[in-house]
């Protein structure tokens, strides 16, 4: 039923409104909590927190059909991002307090959630983190930047990594929940792809934060959260991004006349959809071996490898086909071809990530 629903959702609300909410800089709080009512924004996360207590395939199902009936991937990689990079790991690290305090608001869309780990330069890179949280007693006094990073410019809450222990490299970081108070500034920063996915960069002027807001224990922040975020959000994005390509397959293949294109051409459209449904079939692979219970973590790094060389290499086959062929691309296929280049920057970082985070 809520697939049902969310189809026509997508199509009649999403797509409808893309381009108002691209021109604003893809920040709606209204359609998010129209989302949230519907049971999205909890769907992997516990009843008790205020979550639908589904499973992890059927919310990356829901965030496919937003990708690929409303033509919108911006809008599935920050609802994605707001429960895989701050709400999922709130359940999965958090104390019971901080769980009960902010998860059923992040479910009802009441509150909007970030992850700021990474910083500019220098990434995500835990032996180059230069934000540092201060112990003071009580509590912490957090200063640094980060980004970019996504859902920023209307997040509420940041999932914050900042170094507790500098001298103690990747093991002397921690993870805390900050709330946008004075001391936290954020800057929008516009990328030239996924307008509707908002983006910024967050300064932290010394922030106090309780020793309440500690998300897991000290000296957590790489080796537990921001492995798990990094291995968490690029599974779960694997199947959104797949099906928004099968819909741009679609939306390039479906005006032509086979009658005017050379034999040629015909096979490599032919196969680039027949390897669509292979992605298809390994991504749901990779959510059974990072979120169920099999023990498969050689296969889970082989997939994640696969998939950072196959999914851009896919996105530059088909553009040289199209370019070379002079195949016609109308206003829509043309946006999402610009938003397939998260792509390209998701290549140039893979490598590095899977070698620190993995």
């Amino acid at each position: 039923m809520i697939t049902k629903e969310l189809r026509t959702f997508a199509r009649t609300k999403v797509l409808a409104s893309l381009e108002k909410r691209a021109a604003a800089g893809g920040a709606d709080r209204r359609l998010w909590k129209k989302l949230a009512d519907m049971g999205i924004l909890g769907m992997p996360l516990k009843r008790r927190y205020g979550g639908e207590g589904e499973g992890m395939e059927e919310f990356v199902e829901c965030l496919a059909i937003l990708a690929s009936e409303g033509h919108d991937l911006g809008l599935a990689l920050s609802l994605l991002d707001h429960v895989m990079l701050c709400a999922y790991p709130l359940q999965a690290f958090g104390s019971e307090a901080l769980k009960k305090h902010y998860l059923p608001s992040l479910c009802r869309g009441e509150l909007i959630g970030a992850a700021a780990v990474s910083e500019p330069g220098s990434g995500a890179d835990p032996s180059r983190m230069r934000a540092r949280a201060e112990r003071r007693e009580g509590g912490y006094l957090i200063r640094g930047e980060k980004g970019p990073v996504t859902n920023a410019p209307m997040a509420d809450v940041f999932l914050v990594v900042a170094a507790t222990d500098p001298a103690a490299g990747r093991k002397g970081l921690s993870a805390f929940l900050v709330e946008r108070n004075e001391g936290v500034k954020v800057e929008e920063v516009r990328l030239a792809f996924l307008p509707t996915s908002p983006h910024g960069k967050v300064v932290f002027e010394d922030v106090w934060v309780s020793r309440d807001r500690l998300v897991g224990e000290e000296g957590w922040g790489h080796e537990r959260i921001s492995r798990s975020l990094f291995l968490w959000e690029r599974t779960a994005v694997i199947p959104v991004v797949t099906a928004f390509l099968e819909r741009w397959h679609h939306l390039v293949v479906s005006p032509l006349d086979p009658a005017d294109i050379p034999p040629d051409v015909r096979a490599l459209l032919a196969q680039r959809k027949v390897e669509l449904t292979a992605f298809r079939a390994l991504g749901r692979r990779l959510l059974e071996l990072t979120f169920g219970d099999e023990e498969g973590g050689r296969e889970r790094l082989e997939l994640l490898l696969y998939f950072g060389k196959a999914l851009p290499d896919w996105v530059e086959s088909m553009r040289r086909v199209v370019e070379e062929a002079r195949l016609p691309l109308d206003g829509t296929a043309s946006r999402m071809l610009d938003d397939l280049r998260l792509l390209e920057v998701g290549r140039s970082v893979l490598d590095w990530q899977l070698r620190n985070l993995i």
